[in-house]
């Protein structure tokens, strides 16, 4: 956006003394003030065209300093600092002109929303609460799943192995115009699970061996496996990784 309003003026006019006072590119906030103080220089489509970049311009440094001003808060607020003082630095004063403390607090709401909500979030105080309860919705998925790939890790590990075993062997059908991704991730991962969560997330380049094989299979109208013990190492592994089948 920066580059292209400095082409619109420097395309559009013919004295150039006055872009020697261009900030520079990295400079977006003394950009916007270059493009918006010498916008009369420009005419036509070229005025209306750096208009809507300004806008754009504006906009992007908004939306850039809420994670800043988000810290900045909870910063002040660890040191002591309180909501009323906050509104008082922020003009945020009622009718009798007293600092209004609850409008500093749900500023940081909706900074919290703006910051670490989805896309579709509205910028309301009341969905800092929502984003609140996802986050610890997520936790909670996050430890049921590592408590669930704890207690069958030892199953998981030796399913694994077997099918690398099967595969290593040429007992297991793979696609020969494939990069194989999800084997060669396997193969590097079985023996570096370090903690519970690199544990639990086995599973994971598991299926996704489970899932390339059985796609393979299905374009190539073959069974998956060549001999009986890689055929039962694939159902093995499959009841682990979908016990729904």
């Amino acid at each position: 956006m920066a580059a292209r309003l400095y082409e619109l003026h420097r395309e559009a006019s013919s004295d150039e003394g006055y872009l020697e006072l261009w900030p520079g590119d990295r400079e977006l906030f003394g950009v916007l003030g270059f493009a918006q103080e010498h916008a009369h220089r420009l005419k036509g489509e070229a005025y209306r065209a750096a208009a809507v970049l300004r806008m754009q311009l504006a906009e992007w440094l908004r939306l850039a300093a809420d994670p800043f001003q988000l810290s900045a808060i909870d910063d002040a607020r660890a040191s002591g600092t309180s909501w009323r003082e906050l509104a008082l630095k922020l003009r945020y004063l009622d009718r009798l002109g007293e600092p209004n403390a609850g409008s500093a607090m749900n500023l940081r709401k909706r900074l919290y929303v703006a910051v670490n909500g989805q896309p579709g979030d509205r910028r309301q105080p009341q969905v800092a609460d929502l984003i609140d309860r996802r986050a610890m919705e997520a936790r909670l998925a996050e430890a049921r799943f590592i408590k669930s790939g704890e207690a069958r890790y030892a199953e998981l590990d030796a399913a694994a192995r077997t099918l690398l075993k099967h595969y290593v062997a040429g007992e297991i059908r793979s696609d020969p115009d494939d990069d194989g991704f999800w084997l060669e991730q396997l193969a590097e991962v079985v023996d570096d699970r370090r903690d519970a969560s690199e544990r639990a997330n086995l599973v994971v380049y598991v299926r996704g061996v489970i899932r390339e094989t059985s796609a393979y299979a299905r374009r190539s109208k073959q069974p998956p496996a060549t001999t009986d013990q890689a055929r039962q190492a694939l159902e093995a592994a499959t009841a682990l990784v979908d016990p729904s089948g």
